[in-house]
């Protein structure tokens, strides 16, 4: 499938967070036109609807629907409203699964403050067959066993390394979950272990790096997030960052296909370290599954990945 077939919208309507509960002090009046300017550039999220392209997805699988929202980074009230708001617009989506891809606070002090809120949050989410989530780095750095505890709360199935076999429709669907790979706990293959080559997959990868690790098992297609989609986009160019990717930086944001199957990078709800976006809207991701062909992959791209793979040794 040539990717002038794939399909992307966006909502035409914006979604905005609503204001913090605790009172915030306002900024100088000469300086609050930048700040809603700001605030919007944060708070102002897309649903992005992609046809999803699926390696070996069974025909009466084709047009269900799912969602993905990434790296929320609960750190303040506006960013727990943020989640709030972004889970009505997934409900209102009617989606079959829901994937959560990691990243749910920044660190253990947040993570303390705000997690009895976060699970109630989730815990509106309402899909047909299941919500699904696997562990960031941040989350590991913060504790993963409270944060896996609150996610069951909130009714979805934690994958660490392992897979989880569903049926919908009268046919089969596999969901992958690989752990996290900057925390050094990624296991593609034990999280394979009970796949059988013909199985259609959907991998749940927080870093898209992982591919690189996880492309001899022939997944489906992977969802991914971690990037915070380059945090600044520069039209034609795309996002600036040259650190936070081994495999590319079109890899940063959005649909990209990563030799036999496509790769989706989620641009992430929440901020971290630097509070800011351009260019680059906070994204709650809406699928529609669709089959990918099992065309092989162009010499010129071979040749590509080969190169690519030849430079990531050399800095390894």
């Amino acid at each position: 499938m040539s990717t002038a077939n794939l399909r992307v919208w966006n909502d035409a309507e914006p979604h905005r967070a609503p204001r913090g509960r605790a009172r915030k002090r306002k900024p100088p009046i000469a300086l609050r036109p930048l700040h809603r300017m700001w605030r919007r550039t944060i708070d102002e999220f897309e649903v992005v609807r992609v046809a999803l392209p699926v390696r070996r997805l069974p025909a009466a699988l084709e047009g269900v629907v799912a969602c993905q929202i990434s790296d929320f980074h609960v750190d303040r009230d506006e960013d727990l409203h943020r989640l709030e708001q972004a889970v009505k617009a997934i409900n209102r989506q009617h989606p079959d699964l829901v994937f959560l891809t990691g990243d749910y606070f920044s660190g253990p002090d947040t993570m303390r403050r705000y997690i009895g809120e976060f699970r109630h949050a989730l815990s509106d989410l309402n899909p047909g067959f299941g919500v699904y989530a696997i562990a960031g780095n941040h989350d590991h750095w913060s504790s993963f066993g409270t944060i896996a505890e609150a996610l069951r709360g909130a009714g979805a199935r934690i994958l660490a390394n392992e897979s989880h076999r569903i049926e919908l429709r009268g046919d089969k669907l596999a969901i992958v979950g690989i752990d996290d790979l900057w925390s050094r706990r990624a296991e593609p293959t034990r999280a394979f272990k009970d796949i059988a080559p013909d199985d259609c997959t959907i991998v749940l990868a927080h870093n898209p790096d992982t591919a690189l690790y996880a492309r001899h098992l022939g997944p489906g297609v992977m969802l991914s997030g971690h990037t915070h989609g380059g945090v600044v986009r520069i039209p034609f160019y795309g996002s600036p960052l040259n650190s936070i990717l081994r495999i590319g930086k079109q890899f940063y944001a959005g649909l990209n296909r990563y030799g036999e199957f496509y790769i989706y990078t989620n641009r992430g709800l929440g901020t971290f370290w630097l509070r800011i976006r351009i260019n680059c809207r906070p994204e709650v991701s809406r699928f529609r599954l669709t089959t990918l062909s099992e065309d092989r992959v162009k010499p010129a791209q071979v040749e590509q990945l080969g190169k690519r793979r030849r430079r990531h040794r050399r800095h390894t």
